[in-house]
């Protein structure tokens, strides 16, 4: 059995090389250099699902404190989301013989269920299937990457219930 950064790589790959992204080898090796160093960071939250003994999927995130923004993006944070700590989602990735089975929407829900952040961000490829899907979900636009057709989407995610002490 592969080592998890070593599945997650080939399921990057599996996913990535298709169109509009076209990515190869050394960009999943980058890909796994940047998530194993995304994992070291708090907030930081890893989904996936397993197809028999096969990596079928993951989803990642880490949680950006107020202030954040994505470093590529065309436009500054909008106003209303200035202050607000975000989760952002890095990836959400299925393989391409796992699709259209509910996987992406069960590994995002996972990935966003109980966060502190009342938003959740995520950057998308217009050109992408999974684009379509993100604006089905209930995805907004806010934004977009430089350069590229990249938007940024936004999702509200549900306040969690406040316990009262005693």
């Amino acid at each position: 059995m592969l080592d998890p950064w070593a599945e997650i790589e080939s399921t990057y790959l599996s996913v990535y090389r298709e169109r509009p992204y076209g990515e190869d080898a050394a960009d999943a090796a980058r890909f796994r250099e940047t998530v194993a160093r995304h994992s070291r960071l708090p907030g930081f939250a890893l989904k996936t699902v397993r197809a028999g003994e096969e990596l079928g999927g993951f989803a990642y995130g880490v949680g950006r404190e107020a202030g954040w923004w994505h470093p590529g993006a065309a436009s500054p944070v909008p106003r209303w989301l200035a202050g607000t700590p975000l989760f952002y989602v890095y990836e959400l990735a299925v393989l391409p013989g796992l699709r259209g089975r509910g996987h992406g929407g069960e590994l995002l829900r996972d990935l966003l269920a109980g966060r502190r952040e009342p938003v959740a961000v995520l950057a998308a490829a217009t050109a992408a299937p999974a684009y379509a899907m993100y604006r089905r979900w209930g995805w907004e636009r806010v934004g977009a990457l430089t350069p590229g057709s990249v938007d940024l989407l936004v999702l509200p995610l549900p306040a969690r219930p406040r316990v009262r002490p005693g």
